[in-house]
């Protein structure tokens, strides 16, 4: 919900058309910085990536570098973008699948290379790294991804449903459009 609510703020001053508020401007570029960087790292991205329900500590928790992890990556996506990159209900997977409108047998295979590395990470920075990569094909692509939805899957990755978070953005991606066959109201059986 926390990323949900910051990164729609931050694109609605990013794009108003009557005012582009130099503040939200100013707000994704400090973030890109961030991109690949531990929480924490950089102390002017706290005020966008801290939240008060955080546990004190001496690391960051699964749900801190989730929403670094987000945020930093919704700046990269949304970056010199005219149209709204976060979009609710917009999966991964659906995201990703959304590049090629061909069929399943001609994806490309750059596609469905970036795709199946998010598979293949054995730690969480390697993941993020595959994932930064997915990130910047959706943006020069043009297609939307749901940040709130985003920040959750990265939590349960963490937290060992990594085949869970990964089932959710196959199904998505692989999922096609079946349409009933027409019924032949003549036909007799």
């Amino acid at each position: 919900m926390f990323v949900d609510e910051r990164v729609s703020a931050l694109q609605s001053s990013y794009l108003n058309i009557s005012y582009r508020d130099p503040a939200a401007v100013a707000a994704l570029a400090r973030l890109r910085r961030g991109v690949g960087k531990r929480p924490g790292e950089l102390l002017d991205l706290l005020e966008f990536t801290t939240v008060p329900w955080f546990v004190d500590g001496d690391a960051a928790g699964d749900e801190e570098w989730a929403v670094h992890v987000a945020l930093t990556l919704f700046s990269v996506h949304q970056q010199s973008r005219g149209e709204r990159m976060h979009q609710r209900g917009r999966g991964l997977g659906q995201a990703l699948r959304s590049l090629h409108s061909g069929d399943q047998k001609s994806l490309p295979d750059p596609l469905m290379r970036r795709f199946r590395m998010l598979g293949t990470a054995d730690d969480f920075t390697e993941f993020t790294h595959h994932l930064r990569g997915v990130v910047q094909l959706l943006r020069t692509g043009g297609a939307p991804l749901d940040y709130g939805v985003l920040t959750d899957q990265l939590v349960d990755w963490q937290r060992g449903h990594r085949s869970r978070v990964q089932l959710t953005w196959g199904r998505q991606f692989h999922r096609t459009r079946r349409t009933a066959e027409p019924v032949d109201a003549s036909r007799k059986d």
